[in-house]
């Protein structure tokens, strides 16, 4: 069977089944789970480095990173869960959301919320970061050579205050990206699905393919999709070029040739043509600038 077809009808079978949606509520709460593991984990290194900087190394004052649920391990586990949980459950959820929308573009919705629940980590972790011998100074009880602060342990005092803010405020600019990318893809859908109505579809060539890789720790590059260019000519016989990605390996075209969806009245507008890479696309196969 041809793969294409056979993903296609996969695809569809997949299509608005609960058990679908039910997993990627599941797995997306198991992301928010690891994204607060992930915050408690940053919370515990900084009060390690904080402890160092505010208190002398021969202070009875150790910061509380064996009193955790796990002893010593407690760190490490965080991390492993934090870390390794949000790449895992990260793309576990959008392969579900993705086939129960039937591949459908979908909107930023995660990473605002796991930003905020990394930031709920750290917070909850300040609240048994060490408390210093003295404020001020870096008390030596052994050798009694006791050191004012300088600027970066008044900073590093303070990081309970100022790293939970940084987090939120960096939690609030990924937000407002997500609103206005979110609107732009709104309107793009909106667009292709008045041009499958209203528009026209023309073959197009492929003058040019750019492979996308990614290399991961050990060198080895993988294919993770290519950035591909378009000729078309509109209805009053103009060339026209537009450049569109295709997001995975599967999707990269292996014909010389493409079809593009484009608004007769205004072809110059790149938002406003679409490209699909196989034959009979469904709604979703339809690629405009925003992928």
């Amino acid at each position: 069977m041809d793969p294409v077809a056979a993903r296609r009808a996969q695809r569809l079978s997949r299509q608005g089944q609960p058990k679908f949606l039910a997993g990627a509520i599941v797995a997306g709460i198991a992301q928010l789970g690891a994204a607060f593991c992930c915050g408690l984990a940053i919370g515990t290194m900084v009060d390690l480095l904080r402890s160092g900087v505010i208190d002398s190394s021969f202070a009875d004052n150790d910061p509380a990173v064996d009193s955790g649920f796990l002893g010593l391990a407690t760190l490490p586990v965080l991390l492993v869960v934090g870390v390794f949980g949000l790449m895992l459950t990260g793309g576990v959820t959008r392969h579900l959301i993705a086939a129960y929308t039937g591949g459908e573009k979908q909107p930023i919705r995660q990473t605002p919320v796991v930003v905020l629940a990394v930031a709920a980590g750290v917070l909850a972790d300040t609240t048994t970061w060490t408390t210093p011998l003295q404020v001020g100074t870096k008390v030596d009880p052994v050798f009694h050579e006791d050191e004012s602060w300088s600027a970066f342990g008044w900073v590093m005092y303070r990081a309970d205050v100022w790293l939970p803010a940084l987090l939120l405020v960096i939690a609030a600019l990924v937000t407002v990206y997500a609103i206005k990318h979110n609107r732009r893809l709104r309107r793009q859908i909106a667009d292709r699905n008045r041009l499958l109505t209203e528009g026209r579809k023309v073959t197009g060539a492929i003058t040019d393919l750019s492979i996308r890789t990614s290399q991961n720790d050990q060198g080895q590059r993988s294919v993770v999709g290519a950035d591909v260019v378009v000729k078309f000519t509109d209805l009053q016989g103009t060339d026209r070029w537009v450049t569109r990605r295709a997001e995975n390996r599967s999707a990269i075209p292996t014909a010389d040739t493409a079809l593009v969806l484009f608004d007769p009245l205004h072809p110059e507008a790149d938002d406003l043509v679409f490209v699909a890479f196989q034959p009979d696309p469904l709604p979703g196969d339809w690629i405009g600038n925003l992928g």
